[in-house]
C-alpha cells in the first residue's frame, strides 16, 4: 500500500474493531515503511531511560531465585499481575512500606518483590502515543472531530 493512497478511518471505524482487511492493510503499510520499528525502537528507549527494563529484568531474577516461579507461563503471570498491581497503587504511586520490618522477613506484610516498581513510565506512555500516532498518520488519514491538526 502506498503512501500516496492513504486508508481513511473515521473515528467510529476507530473506536470499533476494524474489518480484518483494512487491519492488514494498515498493519502491512506500518512494516513496509519501518513504523512498526520506529514505534517498538521508541517504547523501548522510553523504558530503558526510566529504569523499567532494568527493574522487569531485577523482578524475573528475583522470581526464579526465590524458588516463587519455576516456568515462562508463571512469570508472565506473575509480571503482568504485578504491573496491574502497581498500576493501581494508590494515588498512581505503587504501595511502598515504611521499611519497619514485622519480625518474620517481611516488611510490613510487604513482600519483598515489592521493591521492584513496574509501573508504566508515563514519559514512556506519552511518547508511545506521540509515535504511534505519527506513524499512523503516515500511512493513514486520521480525522479527529475538533481536533486542529
Amino acid at each position: 500500500m502506498a503512501t500516496s493512497k492513504p486508508v481513511h478511518v473515521s473515528p467510529a471505524q476507530a473506536q470499533d474493531h476494524l474489518s480484518p482487511a483494512l487491519r492488514n492493510n494498515i498493519y502491512s503499510a506500518l512494516l513496509s515503511s519501518n513504523g512498526i520499528r520506529n514505534m517498538e525502537g521508541t517504547l523501548e528507549h522510553e523504558m530503558q531511560a526510566s529504569g523499567w527494563t532494568a527493574n522487569l529484568k531485577a523482578y524475573i531474577t528475583h522470581l526464579l531465585r526465590s524458588g516463587e516461579c519455576t516456568t515462562v507461563a508463571e512469570i508472565k503471570t506473575r509480571v503482568h499481575e504485578k504491573i496491574l498491581q502497581d498500576k493501581l497503587g494508590l494515588d498512581g504511586e505503587p504501595e511502598k512500606s515504611n521499611g519497619v520490618t514485622n519480625g518474620v522477613g517481611r516488611v510490613n506484610g510487604h513482600k519483598e518483590a515489592d521493591a521492584y516498581d513496574l509501573t508504566i513510565p508515563e514519559n514512556a506512555i506519552r511518547e508511545g502515543v506521540k509515535v504511534v500516532r505519527m506513524e499512523l498518520e503516515k500511512v493513514c488519514e486520521i480525522t479527529v472531530p475538533g481536533d486542529s491538526r
